[in-house]
């Protein structure tokens, strides 16, 4: 058995459950909330803290507090599991879930996905030489040289 590999998806919170757990870590980019019960943190997004918009998660949280997140994704990738919390989709005074359906939550997740390229092969464009333009019958430039040697 392999221990360098991740154990799947167990022992981790389940997907759009809510929690209350610590901010450990403050970047520009977002905040990692570790949870109670759990060794994995979960980065919470800039686009996540707030119906507004954030410039950086500094404006929003600092080391130590305690905050309200709902896990919007749980994923493999390579050898890492990495997981996505928001805090714009609970009460942060209450714990309330705001997107109980979760709708803003898989409209969001698709909206990410859309942008990624999961197969990771280069596009390769290439020109069409050999060929005859419609308007004025000029050949392309393959055919040009194979003409003048």
């Amino acid at each position: 058995m392999n221990h360098n590999k991740p154990a799947g998806l167990d022992g981790l919170p389940p997907l759009y459950s809510i929690a209350k757990g610590e901010v450990v870590s403050v970047q520009t980019y977002g905040a990692f909330v570790r949870l109670p019960g759990y060794k994995k943190e979960g980065l919470v997004h800039v686009s996540e803290m707030s119906a507004s918009r954030v410039e950086s998660a500094s404006e929003i949280v600092d080391v130590g507090e305690h905050v309200w997140i709902k896990v919007i994704g749980r994923e493999i990738q390579g050898d890492k599991v990495k997981l996505s919390f928001s805090m714009k989709a609970v009460n942060q005074g209450t714990g309330r879930d705001l997107d109980p359906n979760n709708v803003n939550a898989e409209q969001d997740a698709r909206r990410r996905k859309q942008f990624r390229d999961q197969t990771s092969n280069r596009i390769t464009l290439e020109a069409v030489l050999n060929t005859t333009c419609s308007k004025c019958g000029c050949k392309g430039q393959e055919e040009e040289e194979t003409q003048k040697a």
